[in-house]
C-alpha cells in the first residue's frame, strides 16, 4: 500500500530519467500488513562419491505450500541439470514465486558450469497482488487457480564467482492477460 512508498519512489525516478508521469496509482492496494507462513521441502539425488569434475546430473523434486494474507497455494515441481562440476546445492537464487534455488553457495573448486531446466505447478487459492485486499475493496482481476512455471538457464561458476541466465514462462495468473 501506501506505507511503502512505491509510488514517491517511481515519481523520483522517472523525474530524474525526464519520463512521463506513471498512472494507475490510484488503483494501488491499501495499506495491510502481510502475514504469509510456508513450508517447502526439496529434494536432491546424493553426492555420489569419487571425482565431482566429470559431467553429471541431478534432478531436484519439491512441494511446499503457502498460508497467509499475500498468497495461499500448494506448490510442486522439480528442477534437472546436467553439468561440469556441479556444485552441492539446489541451483541458482531465484525471486519467488518461481523454482527455488540456493539463497547461499560456497566456494567451489576450480570452473565449473551447468544448465539447468525446472517445472512446478501452484493451486493458488488467493494472491493478493490479483485478489486484492484481504479487508476492505481494492482493485482485482479474475484470477485463475492454476498456474505453472518453467525455467531453464546456464550458471558458470569459479571459485566464489558464479553468474547465471535465468529464462522464466509462467501461464497466464488471471483472465483477460
Amino acid at each position: 500500500g501506501p506505507s511503502a512508498f512505491a509510488e514517491d519512489v517511481q515519481k523520483f525516478v522517472h523525474t530524474a530519467i525526464d519520463s512521463n508521469d506513471p498512472k494507475g496509482w490510484h488503483t494501488q492496494l491499501g495499506n495491510e500488513p502481510a502475514i504469509l507462513v510456508g513450508f517447502q521441502r526439496s529434494w536432491r539425488n546424493p553426492e555420489k562419491s569419487g571425482d565431482r569434475t566429470t559431467l553429471r546430473f541431478d534432478v531436484a523434486p519439491r512441494v511446499g505450500w503457502t498460508l497467509g494474507n499475500v498468497f495461499t497455494q500448494g506448490i510442486a515441481g522439480v528442477t534437472f541439470r546436467f553439468g561440469h562440476n556441479l556444485p552441492n546445492d539446489f541451483g541458482p537464487p531465484r525471486i519467488q514465486p518461481s523454482t527455488p534455488g540456493s539463497g547461499f553457495f560456497g566456494r567451489q573448486d576450480g570452473f565449473g558450469w551447468y544448465g539447468f531446466a525446472g517445472f512446478e505447478g501452484r493451486a493458488v487459492a488467493h494472491n493478493i497482488f490479483l485478489d486484492g485486499n484481504t479487508v476492505g475493496r481494492s482493485r482485482s482481476v479474475n484470477s485463475r487457480p492454476l498456474v505453472g512455471d518453467a525455467q531453464f538457464g546456464v550458471v558458470v561458476a569459479w571459485r566464489t564467482w558464479r553468474a547465471t541466465y535465468t529464462h522464466v514462462m509462467r501461464t497466464r495468473e488471471f483472465k483477460g492477460q
